[in-house]
């Protein structure tokens, strides 16, 4: 059975066996092909590259036909397809799709249904759900320099991955974090916000803001949480007001803040690990789990969501805890088990990796993890 991908019309992608040069055909029948995921391209000028299924791995065309994953460094002069056959790349997002005889090869993004019911998330069914995100703390930074384009490696892999929110930074001081420098006074910050979100809604993305980082270096006035209500109103976004706000000190707490405007689902924001801030009418609490061990991570996320509403919580996001990436990460199998436990009680909870973080594409063995923490949180 070839490899290929489904296309929208209901056809499939596949390498022609035994051609030369090698080239893309539609398949009408998708049942004789066996799918292998998403796709995109990178443009070299004269050439465009196919890629990739998952992470750092491209879809490749093999000297005898047949598509393969490989490292995305070792991409070979026969996997290149000329420009003027039958494979075009639109640039930008939304969408980015590989066009094959005006068939799309992406599926299309499904409507975002954003919806608190209790202290739940709930689909157009009413059914409750569970949002998977993943750190992307770089991403307005990215976006507001580099525009949709600077985007659409990390819209492609939280695709891959199953990743359907986004939790960034909406200012930061390098002299604390060594990686982000955003401020509000920045010419321009507030006019790109509303355009960032629906750029991240029409591909399938809800972002969660944090407004308040490291604001002892930025001193952000109360005035840009209200901003950011004001712009973001009526979009499938949430807020959140500090991060670690303790540690990173202000003229003003997190429960200064008032309600940044009706139909919002939004949180103080986080304290330091395992510490919880109190909501306050917020309709949304944050925690960040310990980080000492598998075991008590474990523990965490299956006993805090009890132990914050007995404190006044109602709806409770995991937005961070042990970093997946480095040394002291966890298995693909204790990646799965903690998705499962998020699963329970959480109404989301937030992938922590040492790459996006600093905004880079995920490795393959990060995102080997994230997948498996995914497929866990899925009910």
């Amino acid at each position: 059975m070839p490899t290929g991908l489904r296309l929208s019309t209901g056809g499939a992608l596949c390498v022609e066996p035994n051609e030369e040069p090698y080239h893309f055909v539609v398949f009408t029948d998708h049942q004789t092909i066996d799918p292998c995921g998403v796709v995109r391209l990178i443009d070299h000028g004269e050439y465009v590259v196919a890629l990739f299924v998952l992470a750092n791995r491209v879809l490749s065309i093999q000297p005898n036909g047949s598509l393969q994953t490989r490292a995305a460094d070792r991409v070979g002069l026969w996997e290149q397809l000329h420009r003027n056959g039958t494979a075009l790349w639109r640039n930008g997002i939304p969408g980015t799709p590989l066009v094959i005889d005006g068939a799309v090869v992406e599926p299309p993004v499904s409507a975002i249904h954003l919806e608190q019911r209790g202290n739940d998330f709930v689909d157009a069914q009413g059914q409750r759900i569970v949002l998977a995100g993943c750190d992307m703390f770089l991403a307005y930074r990215q976006f507001f320099d580099g525009g949709a384009a600077a985007l659409v490696p990390f819209v492609m892999e939280s695709r891959a991955l199953g990743f359907t929110v986004w939790r960034v930074f909406m200012q930061g001081s390098a002299k604390q974090n060594q990686v982000l420098e955003l401020s509000p006074r920045e010419t321009g910050y507030y006019d790109f916000v509303r355009l960032f979100v629906e750029t991240l809604n029409a591909n399938g993305i809800i972002p969660l803001l944090t407004a308040f980082v490291d604001n002892q270096d930025v001193q952000s006035p109360i005035s840009h949480w209200t901003k950011l209500g004001d712009r973001i109103a009526g979009s499938a976004c949430l807020l959140s007001g500090f991060n670690q706000w303790s540690k990173n000190k202000s003229d003003f707490d997190p429960w200064a803040l008032p309600s940044p405007g009706p139909g919002i689902i939004w949180s103080r924001g986080s304290d330091v690990d395992d510490t919880i801030t109190d909501p306050r009418g917020a309709p949304a609490s944050e925690l960040h789990a310990t980080r000492t061990s598998f075991d008590r991570a474990l523990m965490d996320a299956t006993a805090s969501p009890p132990f914050m509403r007995s404190k006044g919580a109602g709806m409770c996001w995991l937005t961070e805890g042990n970093p997946f990436g480095d040394d002291r990460g966890y298995s693909v199998t204790e990646a799965w088990a903690l998705g499962r436990a998020y699963s329970i009680l959480w109404a989301l909870a937030v992938f922590h990796n040492r790459q996006s973080q600093r905004g880079l594409l995920m490795t393959d063995e990060t995102a080997m993890r994230g997948a498996a923490w995914v497929q866990g949180m899925r009910l």
